[in-house]
């Protein structure tokens, strides 16, 4: 016990350095921590023993991401949005998919390796794009509301593509883990709504009434459908998912992921480190034209299909541009599903050090690109008209819907 409280010390110390680095150079801490295990691992400083008590601690930090992720998961957004939410979800994720599977194999992935690269890196990182989009208050623009919902869409997705690669691990044929995945998440998923239709308001409300019993009933509710996930043979990190996606038909999601938050910042920040830990760079020197390849398809390829189908769904080129720069990296989906493919037996440990460089180089220039994306569209603007439909566009003044308010109150705080 005393080694790993001397490791984690001294690991938490490393990455306060890094995270004050990021915080200069404006990019998400998530670069720092993942640093921070490349600089304490045997390639470096080797501080490190691996210590399997704090890799249980990185995985109590995932499930505590992708519960507060399913809180987030507001069908709302979809149904105000539906149409260019689905189609622009859907459709990203089908090009990518296929591109990046032929780009895999012709750069030499086995067939297994490119499917699950293809795949992997259809997602972008709803976390990071909504805090950058928070940072910059355009969460109520259009471009904005149009990058949630199809973010959600694919968060759906990937909920159904996690149970596939859990029932991978199980030595069923695709046609079985096709069937089981299927109906097993459709039951799942209509027993989940009842239950938080009809059972948890109920619940919770009687909860609420002590703050201290909401947070506790929240990491319970988390806990016991990740348990009873990992019991089906799927794994934790869907049943957390899961048990967010039910808590967010409540009115007190709010309060639950602002508890949370705090707690899930901290166990997350151990997931990275391990992440960045995990990577075998002496395996790399073969891979960087791969790496670059990859990166750039993320960086242009993902923005320039969201631009062309909200051309062909009438947006103005300014909107599908912003919307487009969103989803210019991979998401925290990613490295999940890799690392899980990589515990089921399909991936090589060096796949997550492949997927986990290029997250790192998509997310730091993504990030500059959201940042400063209005100047980016001053200086490309004359070169986008074949992004744009003539005739009537579809604008944020067409979508802003004025109601009135019952009340409005002054200087709260």
């Amino acid at each position: 016990m005393d080694n790993v409280f001397i490791e984690l010390s001294i690991i938490i110390l490393i990455a306060i350095g890094f995270a004050g680095l990021m915080r200069l150079l404006k990019q998400p801490l998530i670069i720092g921590y993942i640093l921070t295990g490349i600089v304490v691992s045997p390639y470096f400083l080797g501080v490190f023993s691996g210590s399997e008590n704090i890799e249980t601690f990185g995985q109590v930090g995932v499930s505590l991401l992708l519960f507060m992720v399913g809180l987030n998961l507001n069908p709302q957004v979809i149904k105000e949005l539906g149409k260019v939410s689905i189609i622009t979800g859907i459709g990203q994720l089908l090009f990518t998919s296929i591109v990046g599977y032929f780009i895999g194999f012709a750069l030499g992935f086995s067939t297994v390796v490119s499917l699950y690269l293809a795949i992997a890196m259809t997602n972008s990182s709803t976390i990071i794009i909504l805090k950058l989009l928070s940072d910059k208050g355009d969460l109520d623009r259009l471009y904005a509301r149009i990058a949630v919902g199809f973010l959600i869409v694919q968060d759906i997705i990937a909920i159904f593509i996690l149970m596939f690669i859990s029932s991978s691990g199980m030595g069923l044929s695709v046609t079985e883990m096709l069937t089981e995945t299927l109906f097993k998440g459709i039951g799942l998923l209509f027993v989940l709504f009842i239950i938080g239709v009809y059972v948890l308001p109920a619940l919770i409300n009687r909860v609420a009434k002590s703050q201290e019993f909401l947070l506790l009933f929240s990491i319970g509710w988390c806990l016991l459908l990740a348990t009873f996930l990992l019991y089906l043979n799927f794994s934790m990190e869907i049943g957390a998912l899961l048990a967010g996606i039910t808590l967010s038909l409540s009115p007190y999601r709010y309060e639950i992921s602002a508890k949370l938050k705090p707690l899930r910042d901290f166990f997350i920040v151990l997931f990275f480190i391990i992440l960045g830990y995990q990577m075998q760079l002496d395996t790399l020197s073969f891979s960087w034209i791969a790496i670059i390849v990859f990166s750039l398809f993320i960086l242009v390829g993902n923005p320039l299909i969201l631009m062309i189908l909200l051309g062909i769904l009438g947006y103005t080129k300014r909107t599908g541009f912003l919307v487009g720069l969103t989803v210019a990296q991979v998401s925290e989906f990613t490295f999940i599903m890799i690392a899980l493919g990589v515990k089921v037996g399909d991936l090589p440990q060096e796949i997550l050090s492949f997927v986990t460089i290029v997250g790192m180089i998509t997310i730091a220039l993504s990030t500059y690109m959201i940042m400063y994306s209005d100047t980016l569209y001053a200086f490309f603007e004359p070169y986008f008209d074949i992004f744009e439909r003539k005739g009537k566009k579809v604008d944020a003044k067409k979508m802003k819907k004025t109601k009135p308010y019952d009340i409005i109150l002054f200087g709260y705080n």
